[in-house]
């Protein structure tokens, strides 16, 4: 249909151009004569097959125009999903970042605190080492002392009794006394030896006083 409208607009413009001779005052001269027939015929098909060429280009150029089209249309929409693509990469990285920051920060209170028990640790072992210099000295200065002079004595026991000495108790209980008053009988602790009432203090009329005597002899 498009052919023959090319065909058919060339035909509508070239013929009164070609017939232009025939048509003046009525009358023909030598000079100007009609194109024969078959000049004609050639001239039309020349025509109509350039009329055609050109349509068969302006079909592929518009066949190209379309596949062009469309590759641009495919490339908008891959444009865009990557776009969209970028968009969600980006929203991860900052997803990633703000992460990566806490974990750091997280990482530096750490490191901080770490190193404020190292230097508490540093502390303590200082006190430790000063306190077993300090125990050394002790124990050079009790290794120092006099010794307990030679002979057979006793001594009144505090807890264990020294190295060569041995251990011995005994007590007196409900003995009778004058009076039980503080001014006859008043309590008293001697290391592991002791004196006082036989019970509580005013109790008993007779046999109201004890003692107890615990002593480390050699």
């Amino acid at each position: 249909m498009r052919t023959f409208c090319f065909v058919l607009i060339f035909f509508c413009t070239t013929l009164p151009i070609l017939l232009e001779g025939e048509a003046t005052d009525g009358h023909s001269t030598d000079s100007d004569q009609p194109l024969p027939v078959d000049d004609l015929r050639d001239l039309l098909l020349a025509s109509m097959q350039n009329t055609i060429s050109l349509t068969e280009l302006a079909t592929q150029q518009t066949s190209k125009i379309s596949t062009i089209t469309l590759a641009l249309n495919e490339a908008k929409s891959q444009i865009e999903h990557l776009q969209g693509d970028l968009l969600t990469s980006k929203t991860k990285i900052n997803e990633l970042t703000g992460r990566l920051e806490a974990q750091n920060e997280a990482f530096t209170e750490s490191k901080t605190a770490l190193e404020e028990l190292k230097n508490a640790q540093s502390t303590t072992q200082s006190k430790i080492q000063s306190l077993t210099e300090g125990q050394s000295e002790v124990k050079a200065g009790i290794a120092a002392l006099p010794s307990w002079p030679e002979g057979s004595y006793c001594i009144l026991a505090s807890g264990d009794c020294p190295p060569g000495f041995t251990r011995y108790s005994g007590h007196i209980r409900a003995f009778d006394t004058y009076g039980y008053n503080s001014g006859y009988i008043k309590a008293a602790v001697f290391g592991d030896s002791y004196m006082g009432c036989h019970g509580p203090c005013g109790r008993h009329t007779s046999w109201d006083a004890e003692f107890g005597i615990t002593s480390c002899c050699k």
